[in-house]
């Protein structure tokens, strides 16, 4: 079962402002006593937690069991494998679900922004108070992918080599637009009351079609067009569901507004938008510069969230400051949610990566 690690220092944050205390909730796999130099941490994407993989103490599937456990792309019989509820998921770690030292109380939409240079510092936080000074690899997807390349940024002396997937060093307008749209459907609802909503009673409607937004964009075109049927077969109003798509969309968005919490989800959001290796420096490629491990990115043809041009720009900026990195690009109609269908075209890949020398 997830373990739950509680430092009682400040957590300061990049756009200032801190957190009195750290709450993270981790797992681990494989074989625990392994040193430094055989040890992955995988980073979770937005609406994922520290439950990568079903494990003897959690037998209950996890989020990349296709590609974390014995014999797979993350070889658990080889590696051990460590991860963390991210910062400001509802799944553990210090959260706007959390209660506020001394003042008996949720941060709800109190809690500060925080970016994913702060979601990589919890990791780093998380090793120093495992003892590990130094890792093989980092590795993430999404949001996850974000926080590997922040790692790889931060703490160049900390690990060996990063994978970063779906990925971006820096988000762009066109991703902030779909998001905005995905914010704003959760704070129209009524019961967003400003973000102080009672918990367990906040706007789980606005928050379903947020999801349902966000679907739209982690898959394609080409995955809809050929799952779902054409023609309706439902009731045919602007109000009824006619389309098995919608459908889809409507239990899909349902069940993730009752398992996720609304401030989480906005904050996570936001965080996404301010991705930038360059904050903080003269330019972009300053910022790039201080990743000085060899990675390994990749990116997938149809994502329509993080598209392929991003990575390769990442990737050519990395080449031409004398920095060794793989690219790839998969070719799927799952869009950005490949690195969660495609476990046959990750898996060799990823574990040859780890494994050269």
């Amino acid at each position: 079962m997830p373990r739950q690690l509680i430092i009682e220092r400040t957590f300061p944050l990049v756009l200032g402002g801190s957190l009195p205390r750290l709450e993270i909730c981790w797992e681990e796999w494989g074989d625990r006593s392994a040193p430094a130099e055989r040890t992955v941490v995988v980073m979770p994407a937005l609406s994922a937690s520290s439950h990568v993989a079903a494990s003897e103490e959690n037998p209950e599937p996890g989020w990349w069991d296709g590609l974390v456990g014995p014999g797979k792309g993350i070889d658990t019989q080889h590696w051990r494998v460590i991860s963390a509820s991210i910062l400001g998921s509802p799944y553990g770690s210090t959260s706007p679900m959390s209660t506020i030292p001394g003042a008996g109380k949720a941060w709800g939409c109190d809690f500060p922004q925080i970016t994913p240079a702060d979601q990589a510092r919890l990791f780093a936080w998380l090793l120093d108070a495992l003892a590990i000074e130094r890792v093989h690899a980092v590795v993430g997807s999404s949001l996850g992918g974000m926080q590997a390349l922040q790692f790889a940024a931060q703490f160049p002396r900390r690990l060996d080599r990063w994978i970063s997937i779906s990925a971006t060093g820096k988000t762009t307008p066109g991703t902030v637009a779909l998001r905005r749209v995905g914010r704003c459907a959760i704070t129209t609802d009524p019961d967003w009351k400003d973000g102080r909503y009672t918990p367990g009673h906040g706007p789980v409607r606005g928050l379903a079609v947020a999801r349902e937004l966000g679907t739209i964009t982690y898959r394609s075109r080409d995955e809809f067009n050929r799952r779902f049927q054409w023609d309706p077969d439902g009731e045919a109003s602007a109000r009824g569901l006619a389309f098995e798509v919608e459908r889809y969309l409507e239990a899909h968005g349902r069940r993730f507004a009752h398992r996720f919490d609304a401030n989480c989800y906005v904050l996570l959001s936001r965080c996404m938008d301010l991705m930038d290796l360059g904050a903080g420096f003269g330019n972009y490629a300053e910022g790039v510069k201080r990743i000085s491990a060899p990675g390994f990115i990749v990116g997938v043809d149809r994502d329509m969230l993080i598209p392929v041009s991003e990575q390769q720009h990442l990737a050519h900026l990395l080449e031409s400051l004398g920095r060794k990195v793989d690219f790839e690009v998969l070719s799927s109609e799952f869009g950005h949610d490949a690195f969660l269908k495609t476990d046959a075209w990750f898996g060799p890949r990823i574990a040859a990566f780890l494994s050269r020398e």
